[in-house]
């Protein structure tokens, strides 16, 4: 008998360009040439564990939505630094940064700051979703959707 998750397994889980159990596997990588690590700037390091210690109910709210694959099966990293910027979450596969605006980034000073990183970030080739902290503790299943279609855009579905 089929299992009820596999009949109501939703879209956005479905593995990206396999089919019959092809892939690389736990070690199938041999063969592939190995990426170079990141060089990171010990600062960024340090402040992005800072931002993870003293995040806001906003931010975990998120992380628990995406973090282990567990929005469309996508990895997400948390306070991720891109140049001279860390950013809320990234999903460093799409290119998605997903930030969640508290009440500094409606201020004028935060909104000229958000636009300078943003463009920065955009001729990078990420995409940025903006999702108001109020949004997150009013409408979870809304933040949530948003995220969802902000993947499959960018997986080109």
């Amino acid at each position: 008998m089929t299992s009820p998750w596999k009949l109501n397994k939703p879209k956005c889980l479905e593995p990206k360009g396999l089919s019959g159990g092809e892939g690389l596997g736990v070690r199938g990588n041999r063969g592939v040439a190995k990426r170079q690590p990141r060089k990171r700037n010990p600062e960024a390091t340090q402040f992005a564990r800072d931002q993870r210690a003293n995040a806001n109910e906003f931010a975990n709210d998120v992380w628990q939505m995406v973090r282990n694959r567990s929005c469309c099966g996508e990895k997400f990293r948390r306070e991720y630094s891109i140049g001279p910027y860390t950013v809320d979450f990234c999903c460093v596969a799409l290119k998605l940064i997903v930030e969640v605006d508290g009440k500094h980034h409606l201020t004028e000073k935060g909104m000229m700051h958000d636009q300078r990183r943003d463009a920065y970030l955009r001729k990078l080739g990420f995409e940025i979703l903006r999702i108001p902290g109020y949004d997150v503790l009013r409408e979870p299943g809304q933040t949530r959707d948003r995220i969802e279609a902000a993947i499959q855009e960018r997986r080109g579905a």
